[in-house]
């Protein structure tokens, strides 16, 4: 059974195969294109892409699977032909411009390096040196690229640390856990099992020891014990035991607190439980009325903390003013020390210019000038103010502040003197409850577990249960409350515990769905999320990451954490107010421009990242950035900036990243970025930039990018301009305007790895980087116009061989006269043509030894300036009027050999119009592409040399005219050639079929003539065709072969010419030794003479009988003309031998090839007919038609003679 499977398979296997060799044609023919396609398809699973063609169709297929084809237009058209998807594969249609292809996957371009491997070879994190960082993202020291927003916050992102070095850190606020490393975390996570610190210092001491019970069962870790902030409200207990009190400014409380004397009586109980230190005050700083403590004018000053709850206010007397401690524990709000040590206040022209004096020595902001509250010691903030009206519904305060009437005495204290909710004694409460200091409280907060009233008696005698039903919580004061409100902090103290017992011991519960759940495990709807109050306790979670005002004098701008954004916002000015835990600022789209200055930064010394981009930005003051040593990411792009002078970014000691792209910087003045030692990317495309400066780019001693230099205005790079770079990495020069550089411009790159320019020619200049684009020109090298010494020598011969031979062929045929006028015309024509190719190897040469050893820098130049255009056009003339003058030279030979009496031959008058024509139509096609044309777009500069032959697989503009010029008509022209020449030796043949006497001597000489001036004309035009037309299917051609071809293939017609078609002739040869002769014998007859005069004294007459040279068989070579008197001389030379016979002459015997013929001369008679005489050749260029037609008939009466086998040589 297998035997006859493996039968089947192989006859399956002949069918296909007989199929697709045999009846393709006839399936495309009739209309079975598909079918036939898809069964060479099938027989050749060889590869992903195969063709079928016939004389009709031509189908090109794409291979999907084992059996599957489909048309290759199907491929990456969006939708899966093939089974398995190949036909959209990224191996086949590759990956989108944002994206980098991995393999056979596809990654975002954001994701090269940055330190995660995405691709299985890890090639997306390889090359890291050179590629430029995204913006908005920071190189690393080891060349990988994070967040800009991942630098310095205490994690190694980077993988070498460099992200965390030279990083300004932000003072923790005072409820957060400072790590040993500067880190700040929440007390909520400290000894929580996670380490938050990146040192792991919140989870060294977590021992029960290390914390401090609160009265409420919370715990206070021991870094914040006796910090003299009680964070126990209740019992203090994380103040107590904190060593002997310092006499001389502190107090003991009875419970071991210290307490510092400028809190002694000043309104808030700081010994708990007895208050001791608001006992036995003699000092009179404050007052109590009703319960309510009001701070005394002109002895103590009222702080308030942030909060505005006004129960906590402090009174602070005037020693402890400007002490240079804050007594008023508020966190900075307005104290005891603002205000303090300001120089200008009040008439000056300062920044504070506006602020009011108080007599305590203190400067306050206008604001709190007459704002009905006494914040000058004493009082003098509120002197002469106005007092206004109050509305009927209105209570007017003792500091004439109007509240709302409802506002009196209902325990919120509306008036900023507190006059509110005193002497309330009178006021009727309606249905709410009295306290013993007489304000009004709700019933619902009678005994809430809140103290409500100034004097606590809302909470004195109330009934508490002892016990709490299953269904409730009971909490650490002993307080029920419902169960359900265990570990939601959504609900107030109101509610649920009012010791916030309730959110304890919450790290293993779960949250329902939709709520989230905070740190330290108290569970929030999202609606509570960013609303301005921390409800997670003690890790703040719920108010993370959310915008807030973090500069009075700029609301608008919106702070997150240490960043603030005033995108787009419009300011004029930088705000001097923004908090100091700030450290990002992103102050795109503004209007900054005109007030940057040396002291804008000066407070913000701390900042790590600045974006100005888009900022109207048209100068930057010398030591603007001067400051800001600890900024790593500087953005500046889309301004106005037009130069950088000399010191602008000094001070910037640990930049990292600078951004100056979409700028319109022109240049770039000398010791521009001097300062940046620690920069490693510069961005700056797209500048218009038209001058770098010698040594504009020193001081970059870290710079590893310059990738982005590319795409602006720069025509010239002068030496040094690239100095200081010796650690660059890679440097992008494209698309600009470059013409010239310095040779010296890239000396000391030592580390350049990558470069990109233009033209080959400016990689010369680097000789030592290890990859430059683009690649060398095929005609050129980096030293010289031709590329080895080889070519140098061979262009100056070839073009002297050339002008010399070509000139000395025209000299000649003008001073001596030939038989063949027409035949000598035509030559001349050939000679003046090759002339013209002489010509350009000479300015070919001329220019390599004028730019020796600096021609890569001046190529471009080179290639567009007129003299490439000129020898561009000489070459082109020069090969196309020796193809066309070689075409008629041929053909007029051809009229001659084939048909010598039944075609007129051509007159020189004829000869003259079509040379004529010849020489407009080549220089019409010469002179073409220099004409104001697009399409030809520097047509003879593509190339070192100023040829345009195609042949090479890229198409520029223009290519299917050089395709049509040299392979086209130089083909049709060679095939004419070869085939006339063909038929002129085959015509040579049978004329001398009669003759057997030497014949394959006389054959073998002819045809070696004739296969000489054949060869030649292929050697030159052959090897360009052929690889022009390799070069059309696709094939590359190596680029040495090029200037081979330039330099000993196009002009080897035009140095052998002249020795081919004139030199080398019988009739040249003979002249040339007629004249030895004539020379040798005058010599010689000199000296005889002057020998006969010395020994007779006799004077011999100085005249000479020159002798007019006839025809010699050696003048028969194989010009047209050589070979017209060769067949003539076949059927006149029996007869002339019978004329001088019947005239009773002995002929005298034919000589050897080179001797004359009979001595014999045909005389015209009278009548027209021709007579043979001896002593004189009549050429038969002069014989017209009609003599032509007479000779033939005298001469056919006469028996023809023996051939001589000279005649055919």
């Amino acid at each position: 059974m297998q035997e006859w499977d493996g039968l089947l398979l192989q006859l399956s296997k002949f069918i296909i195969i007989c199929l697709t060799t045999y009846d393709l044609s006839v399936m495309a023919e009739d209309g079975d294109g598909d079918l036939a396609a898809l069964i060479a398809c099938s027989s050749n699973n060889s590869s992903n892409s195969s063709s079928t063609s016939s004389s009709s169709m031509q189908v090109i297929l794409f291979h999907c699977g084992s059996h599957e084809c489909i048309r290759q237009e199907f491929r990456c058209n969006g939708v899966p032909d093939c089974a398995d998807g190949s036909d959209e594969a990224v191996r086949e249609c590759g990956c989108l411009p944002n994206e980098y292809q991995c393999g056979e996957t596809c990654i975002d371009n954001m994701r090269l390096c940055d330190t995660r491997i995405d691709c299985v070879d890890a090639a997306d994190e390889a090359n890291c040196e050179t590629y430029a960082c995204p913006v908005g993202h920071f190189k690393c020291n080891n060349h990988f690229c994070v967040p800009s927003e991942h630098v310095c916050d205490f994690h190694d992102h980077c993988g070498d640390g460099s992200d965390e070095q030279e990083c300004h850190h932000r003072e923790c606020w005072k409820a957060e856990f400072e790590c040993s490393n500067g880190q700040c975390i929440r007390p909520g996570r400290i000894c929580d099992g996670v380490a938050h610190c990146k040192d792991a210092t919140d989870e060294v001491h977590c021992l029960p020891e290390d914390f401090a019970v609160c009265g409420s069962g919370a715990r206070v870790h021991r870094y914040y014990w006796c910090d003299g902030w009680p964070d126990c409200r209740d019992n203090h207990a994380d103040e107590l035991h904190c060593g002997e009190c310092d006499p001389a400014w502190q107090f003991q409380c009875p419970n071991s607190r210290c307490v510092t004397v400028s809190n002694l009586c000043d309104a808030i109980c700081d010994c708990v439980p007895d208050c001791a230190d608001e006992a036995n005050c003699t000092h009179l700083t404050y007052t109590l009325t009703d319960g309510v403590k009001v701070c005394e004018v002109g002895s103590s000053m009222s702080c308030s903390v942030a909060s505005l709850d006004r129960v906590l206010d402090r009174c602070i007397t005037l020693p402890f003013l400007c002490d240079g401690r804050n007594d008023c524990h508020n966190g900075g709000y307005l104290s005891d020390e603002s205000g303090c040590g300001e120089e200008t206040c009040g008439g000056g022209d300062g920044n504070r210019s506006d602020w009011f004096s108080c007599s305590d020595g203190r400067c306050l902001p206008p604001n709190l000038h007459c704002d009905h509250k006494y914040d000058c010691l004493h009082g003098d903030d509120e002197l002469n103010c106005s007092r206004p009206e109050c509305q009927s519904s209105e209570w007017q305060c003792r500091s004439g502040q109007c509240i709302p009437a409802a506002g009196r005495c209902d325990l919120t204290y509306q008036c900023h003197d507190k006059s509110d909710e005193v002497n309330c004694g009178t006021v009727s409460c309606g249905a709410d409850r009295r306290c013993d200091s007489g304000q009004c409280v709700k019933p619902e907060l009678w005994c809430d577990w809140l103290p409500d009233c100034p004097d606590a008696s809302d909470e004195a005698h109330c009934e508490r249960r002892r016990e709490c039903r299953l269904d409730e919580l009971r909490c650490a004061s002993g307080q029920c409350v419902p169960l359900r409100y265990k570990c939601d902090a959504s609900v107030g103290p109101r509610q649920a515990c009012a010791d916030s017992s309730h959110l304890l011991n919450c790290s293993k519960e779960r949250c329902g769905p939709g709520l989230f759940q905070c740190g330290s495990g108290p569970c929030l709807p999202p609606s509570m999320l960013c609303d301005g109050e921390v409800q997670c306790p003690l890790t703040w979670d719920d108010e993370d990451n959310c915008p807030f005002s973090c500069s009075a004098s700029a609301p608008y701008c919106e702070c997150r954490d240490i960043s603030i954004s005033c995108l787009n916002q419009g300011m004029t000015s930088l705000p001097s107010d923004i908090e100091p835990q700030i450290s990002r600022f992103h102050l795109a789209g503004n209007y900054l421009n005109h007030t940057l200055d040396i002291s804008t930064f000066l407070p913000y010394r701390h900042i790590v990242f600045l974006d100005l981009s888009n900022n109207s930005l048209s100068t930057l003051p010398a030591g603007v950035f001067l400051h800001l040593s600890r900024l790593r990411i500087l953005d500046l792009r889309h301004n106005y900036l037009r130069s950088v002078a000399n010191s602008t970014f000094l001070g910037l000691v640990n930049l990292k990243t600078l951004h100056l792209s979409g700028n319109a910087i022109l240049a770039l003045e000398g010791w521009a970025l001097y300062g940046l030692s620690s920069l490693t990317t510069l961005e700056m495309s797209q500048q218009g930039m038209r001058n770098v400066s010698c040594h504009a780019f020193v001081g970059l001693r870290s710079l590893l990018n310059l990738r982005n230099l590319s795409n602006n205005q720069l025509s010239h790079l002068s030496g040094g301009a690239f100095s200081g770079l010796s650690t660059l990495l890679s440097l992008d020069l494209r698309h600009n305007q470059l013409s010239v550089m310095d040779p010296r411009v890239f000396s000391g790159l030592t580390s350049l790895h990558h470069l990109w320019t233009d033209e080959f020619r400016f990689c010369c200049l680097a000789r030592e980087v290890g990859w430059c684009h683009p690649p060398p020109d095929e005609f050129s090298s980096c030293e010289d116009l031709m590329t080895n010494s080889v070519l140098r020598v061979c262009v100056w011969v070839l073009g002297f061989i050339a002008l010399l031979g070509n000139s000395f062929v025209i000299v000649w045929r003008l001073l001596y006269a030939n038989d063949n006028k027409v035949h000598s015309f035509l030559i001349t024509n050939l000679a003046l043509g090759d002339l013209c190719m002489g010509l350009y190897l000479l300015i070919i040469a001329a220019v390599d030894i004028f730019y020796r050893g600096v021609y890569f820098i001046y190529d471009a130049f080179w290639r567009t300036s007129s003299l490439c255009q000129l020898a561009g056009f000489f070459s082109t003339f020069s090969s196309e009027l020796s193809v066309f003058t070689l075409t008629v030279i041929t053909l007029e030979r051809l009229v001659v050999i084939v048909f010598p009496f039944r075609v007129p031959r051509l007159s020189m008058r004829w000869t003259k119009v079509i040379m004529g024509v010849v020489w407009v139509c080549v220089a019409f096609l010469a002179a073409l592409p220099l004409a104001d044309i697009h399409y030809f777009r520097n047509f003879y500069g593509r190339s070192g040399v100023c040829l345009a032959l195609h042949i090479t697989h890229e198409k520029p503009s223009g290519w299917q005219y050089s395709v049509f010029l040299f392979l086209v008509l130089n083909l049709a022209s060679f095939s004419v050639i070869a085939g006339s020449y063909w038929g002129m030796y085959r015509a040579a043949r049978t004329s001398s079929a009669a003759v057997r006497s030497d014949l394959q001597r006389r054959e073998t000489s002819m045809a070696r003539k004739m296969t000489l001036i054949v060869v030649t004309d292929a050697a030159c035009w052959l090897p360009i065709i052929l690889l022009g037309v390799v070069s059309l299917a696709g094939v590359t051609i190596p680029p040495q072969v090029f200037a081979w071809v330039a330099v000993f293939v196009l002009p080897l017609n035009a140095a052998i010419n002249p020795l081919l078609y004139t030199v080398s002739t019988a009739p040249f040869l003979s002249k040339a030794r007629e004249r030895a002769l004539n020379v040798r014998s005058s010599f010689r007859w000199s000296i005889s003479r002057r020998a006969t005069n010395s020994s007779t004294g006799t004077a011999v007459d100085d005249r000479t009988t020159v002798v007019k040279p006839t025809l010699t068989l050696g003048d028969l070579d194989h010009t047209p003309g050589a070979l017209s008197t060769l067949s003539a001389l076949h059927l006149l030379t029996p007869h002339v031998n019978h004329l001088n016979s019947t005239r009773g002459h002995q002929p005298r015997r034919s000589q050897s090839l080179h001797g004359t013929v009979g001595h014999v001369v045909a005389k015209r008679n009278t009548n027209e007919e021709w007579a043979v005489s001896q002593r004189e050749i009549i050429p038969l260029c002069e014989l017209t038609n009609h003599t032509h037609t007479q000779l033939s008939r005298q001469l056919s009466r006469k028996k023809h003679a023996k051939h001589h086998h000279e005649l055919y040589d």
